[in-house]
């Protein structure tokens, strides 16, 4: 196991449960035991910033009601229902999400592109 800084130092066994959790970093732990943040950890939006995309995506939807959507804010709403559902971009969901997952995803991607101006 090896300790990993989030909001706080925790210590987390193979499956990611938090066995323990500290406000400092342990005192005596070797930088061996620190896990650094690999290209996995990078794909994976944290659960406040996933619930931050979708509060952003409700306030996209309530004013694509009044007003076309461009292209380009389309493509962000895009990229923040990724986020929604935990994933840095599209092809990271895809990867990883499960077929329910994936197909919700399509539906409401289609939602926002159908209302491009």
């Amino acid at each position: 196991m090896k300790w990993k800084q989030e909001l706080l130092w925790v210590k987390r066994n193979e499956y990611g449960v938090a066995l323990r959790i500290e406000e400092e970093r342990p005192p005596g732990v070797p930088d061996a035991e620190i896990d650094t943040d690999s290209v996995e950890d990078e794909q994976i939006i944290k659960p406040i910033d996933s619930m931050a995309a979708f509060a952003s995506l409700n306030r996209y939807f309530a004013l694509s009601e009044n007003t076309k959507p461009t292209l380009k804010q389309a493509e962000e709403a895009v990229k923040t229902l990724c986020h929604v559902y935990g994933a840095t971009n599209e092809e990271v969901l895809l990867e990883r999400g499960d077929a329910e997952v994936i197909e919700t995803y399509k539906q409401i991607k289609n939602e926002i592109m159908i209302k491009v101006d």
